[in-house]
């Protein structure tokens, strides 16, 4: 698969900016202005920009000419223009870069799981011919054995009594052998059975390969469309106010002012202040829906010992002498038991019942037909937070084909979490840092969904394992 060319794309818009920029650079020249700023305590003039952004010391050259006046004010606008088509260009790539990147996983994945049917299907037919073939030698043996060599004539002159049991037993020994064919006929076919399907399987194993460097491409490419869409929101926010406020001075043809040079820099510092904003509130939202799935374990236990005080007392009260099971909590069992952090560094990704386990099955949605089900599906309700289950890198986020929201958590080890159907992701993109117990998104019904879940996913070096056993053999439990 094509990938793109992350240096080369952000050259060309490079090259497109400072190409927008040279129309007030050559006004300017021709003009012959060139000032010195002289408002108090503002930064030295840059250096040239090297996406070709206007400078203020250029901004303050071109008010003393109404030709390159205009034509700077021309050039901001069509760079503010060129910002915004950047910005939407380079996030609908990366949208379209995930969702291939998450099609070629999920076709990798659906071919491992028809190679693994195809293999079970084949190891069946051929023991089932195995035990024919035995069945059928035995069947054999007993006849030789039942049937003997003699001479039958004489048997039948020495004892003509003896002529109806002879016939009965011709006629079992007939039956027998009849089945014995029989037997070795279907051994033959599930043979022939087990080898068309070997055949089919080493046949799927052999694209299972190429598959898999198909997705690992496609995720590849998706990454760098992902980067070039974080660096033109970057770009988009560090210039963005700095230019429309160079705009509003040249067209209120106007000094700039300290506050016109600060702009930019307040623009950032609000920013890095509204992220704060948004990870403090992410934060208490998590830690609310871990206290409320604690305090519900714990009901649910208080109403256990309760019960199982009650069924003591009353035991002891009726004389009886035999132990007696408590009943377990209404319902409790269905619920996520949630624990402190297990100290292998690995938690429950989400504070909710546990609702579908991993493995074959009908998709409930009644389009995909018989299928894996290549994770577990856990519960909490619409918008709960989803947290990483342990520290790890953000590798993907996007949406499949059929528009579920999607993230992948790397850990490290060739181990990866996958997450989907999500309302949506927290504001972390591909590359970023997550800590064990961070908000990466929020419970949701997107895609191919009956329902608010999140549906979990767990890989280690590229092939789905059952979260499940992955999580319960690091002492965290889904139910």
């Amino acid at each position: 698969m094509a990938q793109p060319d992350q240096p080369a794309r952000a050259e060309a818009i490079r090259a497109r900016l400072r190409g927008l920029r040279r129309g007030v650079v050559t006004a300017a020249a021709v003009a012959g202005m060139v000032l010195v700023l002289v408002v108090p305590g503002t930064p030295a003039a840059q250096a040239v920009d090297e996406w070709g952004f206007p400078t203020w010391e250029e901004v303050e050259a071109a008010r003393g000419d109404e030709a390159a006046k205009n034509q700077q004010i021309a050039d901001i606008r069509a760079l503010i223009g060129q910002l915004e088509s950047d910005l939407s260009s380079a996030q609908a790539l990366a949208q379209q870069r995930a969702a291939e990147a998450i099609e070629a996983q999920r076709v990798h994945d659906e071919a491992v799981a028809v190679a693994d049917r195809l293999q079970q299907q084949a190891d069946e037919a051929l023991a089932r011919a195995e035990e024919s073939e035995v069945a059928a030698g035995q069947l054999a043996a007993q006849l030789a054995r039942s049937g003997g060599t003699g001479d039958m004539s004489a048997e039948l002159f020495a004892n003509p009594g003896s002529a109806d049991t002879w016939l009965y037993r011709l006629d079992v020994m007939d039956r027998v052998a009849g089945t014995a064919d029989s037997l070795y006929e279907r051994a033959q076919q599930d043979a022939n059975t087990a080898a068309s399907l070997q055949a089919q399987a080493v046949v799927a194993r052999d694209a299972l390969q190429a598959l898999k460097e198909a997705a690992d491409a496609a995720l590849e490419a998706a990454n760098a469309a992902a980067a070039l869409a974080e660096e033109a929101v970057a770009r988009e926010r560090e210039h963005r106010v700095e230019l429309e406020t160079q705009l509003s001075v040249l067209e209120g043809n106007r000094a700039a002012t300290e506050a016109d040079y600060a702009a930019g820099q307040w623009w950032q510092e609000y920013l890095a202040e509204q992220e704060r904003i948004r990870l403090a509130e992410e934060a208490r939202l998590a830690e609310e829906a871990r206290q409320r799935w604690l305090a519900e374990l714990q009901r649910l236990a208080d109403e256990a010992a309760a019960a199982a005080a009650a069924a003591a007392q009353s035991n002891a009260g009726s004389g009886s002498s035999s132990g007696s099971s408590g009943g377990g909590g209404g319902g409790g069992g269905s619920v996520v038991p949630v624990a402190p952090p297990a100290g292998s560094g690995w938690q429950t990704p989400h504070y909710g019942r546990f609702t579908s386990a991993y493995g074959m099955r009908n998709d409930p949605t009644g389009k995909l037909g018989y299928k894996l089900h290549g994770g577990v599906d856990l519960a909490a309700g619409c918008l709960s937070p989803i947290v990483a289950p342990a520290d790890g890198t953000v590798s993907l986020r996007g949406r499949d084909i059929y528009g579920a929201n999607i993230l992948y958590l790397n850990h490290g080890g060739g181990v990866q979490t996958e997450y989907a159907h999500m309302a949506y992701p927290a504001t972390v993109g591909a590359g970023t840092r997550v800590s064990r117990g961070q908000v990466i998104g929020y419970e949701g019904t997107t895609g191919l969904s009956t329902g608010c879940h999140l549906h979990f996913q767990v890989r280690i070096n590229g092939s789905l394992v059952n979260p499940e056993s992955f999580l319960g053999a690091r002492g965290v439990y889904l139910r």
